[in-house]
């Protein structure tokens, strides 16, 4: 991995896209297969939250869906998505709040209700 190599990109990608060391341009994504980066780091921060939010996702796609699973039991959770699907590690918590919305709704309701 070479995060110097990460590229601010406006246009369409394409088939023979370089990068200065000669590899093809690719989205920054994780495609299926590969692994995580930083999924350590982000097991940590789920271990001490304060809250958690899930934002747009099946809950279906892991390990990244199993991260929740590391949040504190005490823990509230809130899951927005028009969607929502009940994962087996959202199914067993307590203090979960789903809000039926698109993202941007959902944030809005969201930030009310934790502003109050």
């Amino acid at each position: 991995s070479h995060p110097h190599l990460i590229y601010e990109w406006e246009n369409d990608l394409n088939i023979g896209d370089l990068c200065e060391k000669g590899s093809q341009l690719r989205p920054h994504i994780v495609w299926f297969g590969e692994s995580v980066p930083m999924l350590e780091v982000g097991i940590r921060e789920m271990l001490d939250a304060d809250i958690a939010i899930i934002i747009g996702t099946s809950m279906q796609v892991y390990p990244a869906a199993s991260l929740i699973g590391f949040v504190p039991s005490d823990c509230d959770i809130y899951y927005i998505d028009p969607q929502p699907h009940i994962s087996h590690e959202l199914a067993s918590r307590q203090g979960l709040n789903i809000i039926e919305e698109s993202a941007t709704n959902g944030m809005l309701k969201l930030a009310d209700h934790l502003i109050k």
